[in-house]
């Protein structure tokens, strides 16, 4: 670069208002620009090849930074208001150079009337001196030379000013030398002298023997680390000197006479790991792994000590460890307290950075105090640290180029401020220190972590910044949620320290956005999403996603305006809602909504639903335009919201379902069913008024939006709810059983309405995109169903039994079930699903078909049983019982099984259950034999009562449940046993009295009613069979002979009973009853229950037949006629098998 392009820079840079960094503890400014000689020097520096080192001296006002070679001094201050002059010089030369090394260096204040000396010194101790910098214009060369004559592998460790004219330099063999400036006629002159000798064979001695006093304590070699300077003895008689040497702390008394003495010499390596691992739980236990240094050395008072260290930082979880991964190095400060002699370290402080061998600019860290220690500031190669050890505050100042680093910093005495030298500038940094201690770290933390995203977004994107934004090493996560959750509210509510106002609402909403977009993009570039909660990124999932959706909002707002409509839906929903929170004091609701409440969008959509109420309620001729505008607010919203949600799952790392969704609250699901309804309705209006009509036309496009919308609520609502997350309560799972039944309802009637009005596409991928098989079934059979390849969409059913297989054949075969379509179901080419659906879903009444085209005998001849058994119509029952023993004797056939004489009794049984109907039909009907018209029904009913129940006249109640069973029987029904065995004890039985044992032998079979119940059928038909005599007369003797009457007992029905049960085997209870037996009743419950259709009047009055059948029973006095009956009919059989 030439110089006239570096003053074009120079005129662009050089303003001291352009902020680098701004939190309420600190703020970086650009403060000078660097001499022209020294930016050609460092523009092509690689700093992972080339040595560079530089300080910042606030003492003279002077900067350097130094090379291998050359040495550049110029007056910082000078570069404020105009172009500083350079000083340059040549740096004394080693004979064997070493490596990625530059000479150390210090300024020599003479006060501020003269400008400064400087001292170069090589590591191999080759010492240059300039009493003035100004001999730098004369080439620099001409410095005064010095040699400390040390080892051959001894260098020079650090250089430091002890006072303006004295200079402490150590070595890597622990040796300590004083360097003294001193004045002779006028000019100055630089005399050297070690302390005292160390323990290592190797010696100054002999190059300054007159220097070496024998003191009482041999201070140990060993590589000097730092030197601080303490505070003047009280009696001016010297001060305290305190030299970091590998794991040790030495004391040594620097007197103003000119001699030294090590006081005290401790290995503090003990207590700092025990300090270290007391701390940080993952710190290696084993001495080695934990590769302990101690870095650098501050005098904090006379009794405390600040010491900057390091060690080998391991992963709390080894399986994140990689191969190649470099080792960390975790940095440290500890506060060590000097009791008496010995040493106790008080506190720890972490510093926030980590290095590795590969990070860039590598350099021996060093320690600053600001404000007598109050703030503690450590200078990286690539970073600068701060650090408040009373409240633990922290930050940072971070390099962004890979091609900069630092090269000084300048704390400025009993200020709040300090300078820092780069490779590419110098800035400026103010504290505020009533701020660092006014820091909470239970609050304090998050805020950092705030401000630090914060001046990412407010300074990053600038080019000419020289700093970068990241978060420290081992942050805290809980701080991070919570930074990262306050920044996405304070940008959604404009806040102006992040958000600059602007009157153009679009540029205002774009910029929030891109705040919004660089939060997340720079959480993840700093690797620390898997460090938030799945509720903070759905949080800022959410914070951006209204945020776009507003944006969205806000255009399609413009959008109506510009058509000049007559009626501003959303300006009246804001204002409405601005109302209710008291906030419609703003001069522009709409734009303070969109500027301050988009967080709260949601709540926007009942606003817009109260305004289209409030028109249909007043059937105004806007509402087809109103509800056009509330439908294109609600589906921009929500489908704009939802949609970036899609788009950027992977961005925030969102694992679905939401959490308790904004976008799919009740409020919001109720609101869009509405408008649903109200779209639905307006569509299928019609309208002879052209603008109404062309309103209308408006608002059926919107019907397929509005479904789609819909159904996507509902479903994410459904999602939250099944997610373990949610509290499993009462209230929840109410919500969820309600919001599911409700969803079962809404949708095919939502889908069938999108067909219903044209948008059969719609619907179909509404119902492919939820896998509502269910609908989809429907929907493919709303036209021609049968035969199968007249339908419309029989190539689309196809297709989706190709693509969803038995999850799709399992409705349509519901379908066609439910439908009676069962002609359609059977003709299907996909006949190989039918077995599977049958399996999983049993519907015997219909599988059997399937299985007899299958030559499946065996399992559809038990289908046909069990259906035959609970079938109500008595054709179908006689079908299946002649089928089903067709298939069992066609199995057997088949298969050459033995015959199942079970299940072929099942069906003869079944059968013979079906003739008892047929032949008690047939009887009946004989009533209706006179008839030469056709009757109704219930004439038909009448005259069977009135021809074959004619004792019940004088029971009405049992009359009506004659009546009752014989309309069923007219109708075609099947009866039940329980139903037959009534019915043939109610009719009147002359002559067929076996119709009573009929009636006791099939109760007697039955298996499926409850004893209870089958005893009080049993008793009914006794009670019957009883009175079915008249005894009175059979009783009357007189006049007869035995044989008469016993004539007249063998024609009652008694006879008739007892003859056919007594030589049954296995008599169930109640198959013959004693007349006593019989005259116990049904209570009321129980009739209720046994014929559930009467109404309780005429359970009434069946309760009073039973209960007069009963007391007519009772008066009879029939016990000693069942006795001699019971003889009688056992006589009549023993003699009939004598006979035979």
């Amino acid at each position: 670069m030439d110089v006239d392009v570096d003053a074009e820079l120079y005129d662009r840079t050089s303003r001291t208002d352009v902020v680098f960094a701004r939190s309420k503890e600190l703020v970086v400014t650009y403060y000078a620009h660097l001499p022209v000689e020294v930016r050609q020097a460092l523009r092509t520096a690689d700093f992972n090849r080339d040595a560079y080192s530089g300080d910042v001296d606030p003492l003279t006002g002077f900067a350097l930074v130094a090379s291998a070679e050359t040495c550049f001094v110029w007056n910082y201050s000078q570069a404020l208001t105009g172009t500083p002059t350079c000083y340059i010089f040549v740096c004394p030369q080693d004979v064997e150079p070493t490596s990625m090394a530059t000479p150390l260096h210090a300024l020599v204040p003479y006060g501020p009337s003269r400008e400064p000396g400087l001292i170069l010194i090589s590591p191999a101790g080759n010492v240059r001196f300039w009493d003035n910098i100004a001999m730098g214009l004369a080439g620099g060369d001409n410095g005064l030379g010095l040699s400390l004559d040390l080892n051959g592998s001894e260098k020079v460790t650090t250089l430091t000013r002890s006072d303006p004219l004295t200079y402490i330099v150590s070595t890597s063999e622990g040796r300590l030398a004083r360097l003294v400036v001193t004045s002779t006629g006028g000019k100055y002159h630089l005399a050297a002298h070690v302390f005292s000798r160390p323990t290592s064979p190797l010696s100054l001695s002999r190059l300054f023997p007159s220097f070496w006093t024998l003191p009482s304590l041999q201070p140990q070699a060993g590589n000097v680390n730092a030197v601080a300077l303490g505070e003047t003895y009280a009696d001016a008689s010297g001060r305290d000197l305190w030299a970091l040497v590998d794991n040790r702390i030495q004391r040594w008394n620097l007197s103003v006479e000119g001699w030294e003495e090590l006081l005290l010499e401790e290995d503090i390596s003990a207590i700092t790991r025990t300090a270290i691992r007391r701390n940080f739980s993952s710190a290696p236990e084993d001495d080695m792994d934990l590769d302990l240094e101690l870095l650098d050395l501050k005098v904090e008072s006379s009794t405390t000590l600040l010491v900057l260290l390091s060690y080998a930082g391991q992963e709390e979880d080894p399986s994140i460890i990689m191969d190649d991964s470099p080792p960390r190095r975790i940095y440290c400060i500890i506060r060590i307290n000097r009791i008496v002699d010995s040493f106790h370290i008080s506190n720890l402080t972490t510093v926030p950075y980590q290095s590795t061998s590969s990070s860039r600019a590598p350099m021996h860290p060093r320690l600053q105090l600001l404000q007598q220690g109050k703030l503690i500031v450590v200078q990286f190669g690539d970073a600068i640290t701060l650090g408040a050890p009373a409240n633990k505050y922290t930050d940072r100042l971070e390099l962004k180029s890979t091609q900069d680093r630092t090269l000084g910093v300048g704390v400025v005495q009993n200020e709040s401020e300090f300078l820092v030298l780069t490779a590419a500038t110098m800035m400026k940094a103010y504290v505020n220190m009533d701020e660092v201690e006014k820091f909470d770290p239970d609050v304090g933390r998050a805020n950092l972590i705030k401000s630090i995203m914060v001046q990412a977004i407010l300074y990053g994107p600038n080019p000419e910044n020289p700093l970068q934004f990241s978060f420290p090493p081992d942050i805290d996560e809980d701080a991070l949620m919570a930074g990262a959750e306050q920044l996405g509210e304070a940008v959604l509510e404009s806040d102006p320290e992040i958000i600059r106002p602007s009157h153009d609402l679009n540029v205002q909403l774009t910029t929030r956005k891109e705040r919004l977009s660089f939060l997340i993009k720079f959480i993840n570039d700093n690797a620390v999403l898997t460090k938030l909660s799945q509720r903070t990124r759905q949080r800022l999932t959410s914070d951006a996603e209204r945020l776009y959706a507003a944006h969205q909002l806000w255009l399609r707002h413009n959008e109506w305006i510009a058509s000049s409509h007559r009626h501003n839906v959303l300006y009246d929903a804001v204002y409405a809602y601005m109302d209710s929170i008291k906030e419609a004091h703003h001069e522009d609701c709409l734009r303070a909504f969109f500027r301050l409440k988009v967080e709260h969008l949601g709540n926007l959509v009942p606003h817009v639903v109260d305004v289209v109420r409030s028109s249909s309620r007043e059937h105004t001729v806007d509402l087809a335009e109103d509800v056009t505008q509330a439908n294109r607010i609600a589906i921009t919203i929500l489908q704009s919201a939802v949609s970036y949600r899609i788009y950027n799952l992977g961005v925030y790392g969102v694992e679905l379902p939401m959490i308790d969704p904004w976008s799919s609250q009740p409020h919001i699901i109720d609101n869009l069913i509405y408008l649903f309804d109200v779209t639905e309705g307006l569509v299928q209006s019609l309208s002879e008024d052209v603008e109404t009509s062309t309103a209308l036309e408006g608002v059926k496009p919107q019907l397929p939006q509005l479904a789609s919308t819909l159904i996507a609520s509902m479903q994410e609502r459904l999602d939250w709810l099944d997610s373990p997350l949610v509290d499993q309560s009462t209230n929840a799972q109410r919500e969820k059983a309600e919001l599911s039944e409700r969803f079962d309802q809404i949708r095919p009637r939502v889908l069938e309405s999108l067909r219903r009005n044209n948008f059969a596409e719609e619907a179909f991928r509404l119902a492919e995109e939820y896998r509502d098989f269910r609908s989809l079934a429907s929907l493919c059979n709303r036209e021609t169903v049968y035969p199968p390849y007249a339908n419309p969409y029989a190539a689309r059913i196809q297709s989706y039994i190709e693509r969803f297989k038995e999850a799709f054949t399992a409705e349509l075969y519901q379908w066609y079930i439910e439908h009676g379509e069962l002609r359609t179901m059977f003709a299907q080419e996909h006949d190989a699903y039918l077995g599977d659906f049958f399996s999983q879903h049993p519907h015997p009444g219909i599988s059997w078909i399937h299985d007899l085209g299958h030559k499946r005998y065996g399992q559809a001849s038990k289908a046909l049983l069990s259906e035959a058994e609970g079938a109500s119509e008595l054709a179908s029952k006689h079908l299946m019982l002649s089928i089903g023993k067709l298939s069992h004797l066609a199995q057997l056939e088949e298969s050459s099984a033995t015959i199942d004489q079970a299940t072929l009794d099942a069906f003869h049984d079944g059968l013979d259950f079906v003739s008892v109907h047929e032949t008690l039909i047939e009887n009946l009907k004989t009533a209706l034999s006179s008839a030469r018209t056709r009757q109704s029904l219930e004439k038909q009913v009448e005259k069977i009562a009135t021809g074959k129940a004619k004792k019940l006249a004088e029971y009405p109640g049992l009359q009506n449940v004659f009546r009752l069973l014989v309309r069923r029987l007219l109708l075609g029904k099947a009866l039940s046993i329980e139903d037959v065995a009534e019915l043939l004890s109610l009719k009147d039985n002359d002559p067929e009295i076996e119709d009573y044992a009929t009636a006791l032998h099939l109760l007697a079979k039955v298996t499926r009613l409850p004893n209870t119940r089958r005893l009080s059928a049993f008793r009914s038909v006794w009670r019957r069979i009883y009175l079915h005599d008249d005894w009175n007369a059979i009783r009357q003797t007189s006049g007869i002979t035995d044989a008469e009457l016993n004539e007249r007992l063998r024609s009652t029905a008694l006879y008739a009973a007892l003859q056919a049960t007594l030589t049954r085997q296995d008599q169930p209870e109640g198959y013959i009853l004693k007349p006593a037996a019989a005259t116990i009743i049904p209570d009321r419950s129980e009739i209720a229950l046994r014929w559930p259709g009467l109404s309780p009047d005429e359970v009434d009055m069946v309760e009073r037949d039973c209960a007069r059948e009963s007391t007519v029973l009772s008066n009879l006095g029939l016990d000693d006629v069942f006795e001699s009956m019971q003889q009688l009919v056992a006589e009549d059989q023993e003699q009939w098998m004598e006979d035979a």
